[in-house]
């Protein structure tokens, strides 16, 4: 699911719709990655169609209303967004896709016979304003966490449509939000949207709510109107909706365009359609073979959420009425199983405006707190009690769980050095461990490829991986770095090439001194930084040992740490093989051009912008800095050089006069360059 924003000129449209990492939607990249699981859904959708044909063209609506749930991941500042925000684009949704008359949803379209409903009963039965609000480091949201995101906070997706409102998306990509399709993983079901463009108030009082409209289209069923381009037939073919016109490319703004020729009649793309990329002030409709899609979709892959038995033990039947909500006590830490002295964040998700918490924690220091968001130590081994009191206006609630946190002994972490080069025909070996989180495409000992050394390496198949987003990883055994002298160094040797020049897949290290509760990013590669050979659409295979790129990455920051973890992590994109060899942890290897970046942490706010706004990084040593900008053919259309920026946050205010589009940032510091995609959009 990916948006750009704004094309340069007709010229470039070709090359910007393919840079998809860009796209303020992501729904393109995951129909490509994820192809299997839509092609089964679509088969589905065809037969609700069929079903429900004679229904819809009889004009004989079935109204169904849609139980939602909006779970807000903030930081505590403003993208904790209010209740009427949230209640503005539940009013968007339903002006957009009941067509209602005096609204901007109003358009030459059609009602959908679908409304949506901010749930008054949760899964339990409980009144609630069906908002849970839980302040975490996630509302800074990456795509590949996504099942962290649902481990924080998630109801029952047969009975709910489950929103997620987040601060940013992949550190300021321009990404606006994405959506899952029918059919897909349950707990990765719904939409996910930054706060500034969910609603129509508050901190969205620029957005007219459509990014939210054009997302549940998405989990509907629905496709972009410009998917796959002109094609040949416009109902078999493009987004397999006849009276919706095809378009060559996503369009921006708000333009009179006709960029294909095989419709008949030969009509202009209809740029007002929810599904287009244009300005949210220009779309204003859904088409009626988009309704019977979309109807097709409820009445086969998501058929319980709608029925009268939901709407009443959801609390969205239209008589049920709420008011004066209990509290709802509830919690959750993403780490229940942690080694003895180590601490843990407890996030607080009680609903219904909680004013005050106690917490009980058998075993814990502190043993009692009243704050919202504790961190807990555990000085003994052992399953311990967690016990959260909430109190509202209108009452307490309490939750106690029994043997909520396993706290153990960490094991000894073995010495230094340490050496695997997969020879062993045993897969894992020496003491590595897989993480296959979706059970999926995961790593393998791979004997075809030329290894950097000897006969075999470990390969990842990221070509046939279904799952965009999906982290895999390898993970090694735990260490005691305090018996080794000196600087230790993990190096190791990867190849890889793209399946396509607009996607990458991405290869991370990660390592961890408190036995995995919290992780840090001590190594990253994605696109041209990461690849080792041509870009080819069959299986990349090395060919020889001279392709292999070499990483050395300094772990000076965990010399005094008995027990450290540490993984390396593919995510893929759908891209190619990505193969690693010859894992050495120890001493520095010399002549070695290859080492981890010293820019880490690069986030770009706002983007997209007006061509001013800053860039915010973390540096790991001191150095001077150049930003420089480019435009979509790679010519330098801006630059700038920042003198001696010091180790840690640095925050730099760029202000250009660029046109709109989608252009290159390039923050550089030595032979060391980190690429961002910002979009200008005035």
């Amino acid at each position: 699911m990916k948006i750009k924003i704004l094309i340069i000129t007709a010229l470039f449209a070709n090359f910007i719709t393919k840079a998809q990492n860009n796209e303020p939607c992501y729904f393109d990249k995951y129909q490509r990655t994820n192809k299997a699981v839509i092609e089964k859904a679509e088969l589905e959708i065809q037969k609700g169609l069929h079903k429900a044909e004679k229904k819809l063209l009889s004009h004989n609506p079935n109204l169904k209303v849609i139980p939602v749930v909006v779970h807000v991941i903030h930081d505590g500042g403003t993208n904790n967004i209010s209740d009427a925000q949230i209640q503005s684009q539940i009013d968007v949704l339903n002006e957009d896709f009941r067509r209602k008359i005096g609204t901007n949803g109003f358009g030459a379209g059609v009602d959908t016979d679908i409304e949506f409903c901010l749930a008054k009963k949760d899964p339990q039965g409980k009144c609630t304003n069906g908002i849970v609000r839980v302040n975490s480091p996630l509302s800074n949201h990456q795509t590949y966490q996504r099942s962290q995101l649902k481990l924080l906070s998630y109801w029952d997706n047969t009975r709910y449509l489950n929103m997620y409102v987040v601060k940013n998306i992949n550190n300021g990509s321009g990404i606006l939000g994405y959506s899952s399709f029918p059919g897909g993983p349950p707990d990765e079901d719904g939409i996910v949207v930054r706060h500034d463009y969910y609603g129509k108030t508050g901190t969205a009082s620029a957005s007219l709510g459509r990014t939210t409209s054009h997302e549940i289209g998405h989990w509907f069923g629905l496709y972009h109107t410009f998917n796959s381009g002109c094609g040949v037939d416009t109902c078999t073919d493009g987004d397999l909706v006849c009276d919706t016109p095809p378009a060559a490319n996503p369009n921006y703004g708000c333009p009179t365009i006709n960029s294909c020729s095989n419709d008949i009649p030969n009509v202009n793309d209809q740029i007002q359609n929810y599904m287009d990329y244009s300005n949210d002030n220009c779309k204003s409709m859904f088409s009626n073979g988009q309704k019977q899609r979309m109807q097709a979709t409820l009445v086969s892959l998501r058929n319980d959420i709608w029925q009268q038995w939901n709407l009443d033990s959801t609390g969205c039947d239209s008589g049920f009425v709420n008011s004066n909500c209990k509290v709802i006590a509830d919690f959750v830490t993403l780490n229940q199983n942690i080694c003895v002295g180590n601490s843990i964040i407890f996030y607080n998700k009680s609903q219904n405006m909680p004013i005050s918490y106690q917490w009980y924690f058998q075993g814990g220091t502190p043993a009692i707190s009243s704050v919202a968001n504790p961190t807990v130590s555990y000085s003994a081994i052992g399953n311990f009690q967690v016990k959260l009191v909430a109190t509202n206006s209108n009452g307490t609630d309490s939750l106690i769980i029994n043997g909520y946190v396993n706290v153990t002994t960490p094991p000894i972490g073995q010495a230094l050095p340490y050496f695997e080069n997969f020879e062993s025909v045993t897969f894992p070996t020496n003491g590595i461990t897989i993480d296959n989180p979706d059970g999926g495409i995961t790593w393998e000992r791979d004997t075809i490829a030329t290894a950097y050394q000897g006969l075999a390496s470990a390969k990842i198949n990221n070509l046939i991986n279904i799952n965009y987003g999906q982290s895999d990883a390898l993970v090694l055994p735990r260490f005691d770095f305090t018996s080794f002298t000196g600087t230790p160094y993990l190096n190791f040797k990867w190849a890889y090439a793209k399946s396509d020049p607009s996607y990458s897949d991405e290869l991370i290290v990660l390592a961890s001194k408190d036995c995995g509760v919290n992780w840090s990013q001590v190594f990253y590669r994605t696109g041209t930084a990461m690849i080792t050979g041509t870009t080819q659409t069959t299986p990349y295979v090395p060919t020889a040992s001279t392709v292999w790129k070499i990483a050395n990455i300094s772990l000076a920051t965990y010399t005094t740490y008995p027990n450290v973890q540490l993984k390396i992590v593919n995510v893929t994109d759908g891209g190619n093989n990505l193969y690693v060899d010859n894992i050495n942890l120890g001493a520095l290897i010399t002549s070695v051009t290859e080492m981890e970046t010293a820019i880490n942490d690069v986030l770009i706010y706002p983007n997209p912008t007006n061509g001013n706004f800053s860039i915010e990084y973390q540096l790991t040593k001191n150095e001077d800095i150049t930003i420089e900008i480019t435009d979509v053919l790679g010519r330098e259309i801006y630059k700038t050089v920042h003198s001696y920026q010091i180790i840690g946050t640095n925050k730099q205010e760029v202000n250009t006069f660029l046109e709109n589009g989608v252009y290159n940032l390039n923050l550089k510091m030595g032979n060391s360059t980190t690429n961002k995609k910002i979009v200008i959009n005035k």
